[in-house]
Formats: structure tokens, C-alpha cells, sequence
């Protein structure tokens, strides 16, 4: 396998991170800097992560907590499904 990805230091990425939050898009940053949009994303990710430790637990219980939720109304839905067939089922042995 080929290993072109490319090492950056924690220097350049900081600067990086620092165009970027001084208002520059993440998109213009990583054209001027020949760093993959994503990549750029994924350090400024991380950053706020580090900063906002409790913001990023919160962010990450609310999409379990959504998660959930969906699953609960698809479990629902076929609880339903199943009552109603058991009904039908019910009535056309009875015949």
C-alpha cells in the first residue's frame, strides 16, 4: 500500500486552525495551504474539542439521545404493525 498522505506539525496546523478562526473559510484556508478541506475540518474539530470538553459530551448525549428516540418510535411502529396483524390473523381463523 502507498502512504502519500502528508506529516503536517503542530505548528503549521495551528496556523491553519488560527486563519480559520479569524474568519477566513475552511475552504479558502486549505486552497492557500494545499491541505485537504476535511483534513482542515477535522483539526479544527478536535480543537474545539479540547477547549469545550463539556459541550462536546453534550453534543454527543443528544445524538445518542436522538438515536433512541428514533429507535423507540420504529420499535413502536412495529409493535403496532404486529398487534394489528395479530387481529387479522385472529379473525380469519375464526371463520
Amino acid at each position: 500500500m502507498n502512504k502519500n498522505w502528508k506529516r503536517y506539525t503542530d505548528e503549521f496546523k495551528g496556523d491553519a486552525i488560527r486563519l480559520v478562526r479569524e474568519g477566513r473559510s475552511i475552504s479558502s484556508v486549505a486552497t492557500d495551504l494545499g491541505v485537504n478541506p476535511q483534513t482542515l475540518r477535522n483539526w479544527v474539530g478536535e480543537i474545539k474539542k479540547k477547549q469545550e470538553p463539556d459541550k462536546s459530551r453534550i453534543l454527543e448525549l443528544e445524538a445518542e439521545l436522538k438515536a433512541e428516540k428514533r429507535r423507540n418510535a420504529e420499535l413502536e411502529e412495529s409493535v403496532t404493525i404486529l398487534k394489528k396483524a395479530t387481529a387479522i390473523f385472529a379473525t380469519s381463523s375464526r371463520k
